[in-house]
């Protein structure tokens, strides 16, 4: 929506947390798993437009779903951590398991993280007496942030939101930051605050806005890591 700018919370969320790519060059099409020197045995149960496998040894268990791609690409969703396999039509079940198998150090990497990642709020709720607190905590930044990105002081509240770390209305010149903010620490909270009034600037994701956080907050990169739970 336009004037309308989020900043997602991705470990509530069902978005990708990662994705690997490859190129996948022409190959001759087959629907049948092929057992290698390194026995891989499948067990292969179809569905409505995937087929997900399994295995004995250290081939993890993933889904598949063909689609007229160019890539082959791997995903582990939050938040239990399962992988699905997006593939073209035209690539082996073989050369799918064969890759699933020389990233599953990559996938036990992330799966790892997720399962490390701060619970959702949905699953342990912010007791109701910290919103005064993170108020407490939020208006000096925006009285700091404000001044030193020369901007005029938008209004702003705190309220419970399952899926966003904090939203900004372009428009409205209001920002909405997220109570489960108050379980995080001061960095976090500022990477945050500077991260929506960015967006009064640009409303958009694209280079300028992350120009703009790069001038104002360096290392928002590795503090955005940290606040989804991927560091």
């Amino acid at each position: 929506m336009p004037g309308n700018c989020s900043l997602t919370l991705a470990v509530n969320s069902s978005k990708v947390e990662n994705t690997l790519t490859r190129p996948s060059g022409p190959r001759k099409k087959s629907s049948v798993p092929v057992m290698t020197a390194n026995t891989h045995i499948h067990r292969v149960r179809l569905g409505v437009g995937a087929t997900t496998y399994s295995s004995r040894m250290t081939l993890p268990a993933y889904t598949v779903t063909r689609k007229p791609v160019k890539y082959t690409r791997i995903r582990v969703h939050a938040p239990d951590g399962r992988v699905t396999v997006t593939a073209p039509r035209h690539v082996s079940e073989r050369e799918i398991a064969q890759f699933v198998t020389q990233k599953a150090a990559w996938i036990a990497k992330h799966q790892a993280r997720i399962a490390a990642a701060p619970p959702p709020p949905e699953a342990d709720p912010v007791p109701e007496h910290l919103r005064p607190v993170l108020y407490a905590r939020i208006g000096p930044l925006m009285d700091y942030w404000t001044q030193r990105m020369g901007l005029e002081p938008p209004t702003y509240a705190v309220r419970r939101m399952k899926t966003r770390w904090g939203t900004c209305n372009t428009q409205r010149r209001h920002v909405t930051f997220a109570l489960e903010l108050a379980r995080r620490d001061d960095e976090l909270l500022e990477y945050v605050v500077v991260h929506e009034l960015a967006h009064l600037f640009e409303h958009n994701h694209g280079p300028r806005f992350k120009a703009i956080m790069t001038r104002y907050l360096p290392n928002w990169l590795e503090l955005r890591a940290r606040l989804n739970g991927r560091y």
